[in-house]
């Protein structure tokens, strides 16, 4: 008889229990994409490692484009006869191939150890499916500013600033051979280090990024 009585009661419980997801459901929920993900140039942006930031160093420093960099300024030191107490034969050349090669690796350390320092990204991130006129902006800022490392969000920044006119002034203050010697001469002869990162930047842009076929924004 107790039993005959629990039987409703436990039919009601029963009935009263939400049905379970349909597999279709399932899947639908184990696709669904995080609430938030930061996006940095139209790419998913993920903070360096410190075994990154130290790949990148060493890259854009030693590297390909450090050593492309290098031979621009040394090229273009040549060109002009400056200084011009080194001549311009294969030895003068040589001199101011090494002198820009110490000035690449000075502004590459001393921007790693601000990085690492301020904990921030100066990673240079290509914009992805920009219009020129965006990608000319990104390539220009990335000299006056610097990722947060915790979301990419840019924020203004001396360290490129300071690694640009650091190896200058020693270079030089140094070794660098009458007129040419002096921390004045080193600020004046930043500008050309300045103006190949700029350049390499839009080399960036511009050449490397046209694999994309992405439709410019705008």
């Amino acid at each position: 008889m107790s039993a005959l009585a629990i039987a409703p009661a436990l039919r009601g419980q029963t009935a009263a229990l939400p049905e379970a997801p349909k597999p279709q459901e399932l899947r639908t929920r184990e696709k669904s994409p995080p609430d938030q993900i930061a996006m940095v140039n139209h790419r998913p942006y993920v903070p360096p490692t410190q075994k990154e930031l130290r790949h990148d160093y060493l890259r854009d420093t030693y590297g390909l484009w450090g050593a492309l960099s290098t031979t621009i300024r040394a090229s273009y030191s040549q060109a002009r006869d400056k200084p011009s107490g080194w001549g311009q034969d294969l030895p003068g050349f040589g001199q101011r191939f090494g002198s820009s090669f110490a000035v690449t690796s000075i502004n590459g350390s001393v921007r790693y150890g601000m990085e690492e320092l301020f904990h921030e990204d100066l990673r240079y991130i290509p914009c992805h499916g920009c219009s020129v006129k965006h990608k000319v902006e990104n390539a220009l800022l990335a000299e006056i500013t610097a990722r947060h490392e915790s979301d990419g969000h840019r924020v203004f920044s001396l360290t490129p600033t300071v690694a640009d006119f650091s190896g200058p002034i020693i270079v030089h203050q140094a070794w660098y051979p009458g007129s040419s010697q002096g921390p004045l001469s080193g600020v004046v002869s930043a500008r050309v280090v300045f103006a190949t990162r700029v350049g390499v930047h839009l080399f960036r842009e511009f050449v490397l990024e046209r694999r994309h076929k992405d439709e410019p924004e705008g």
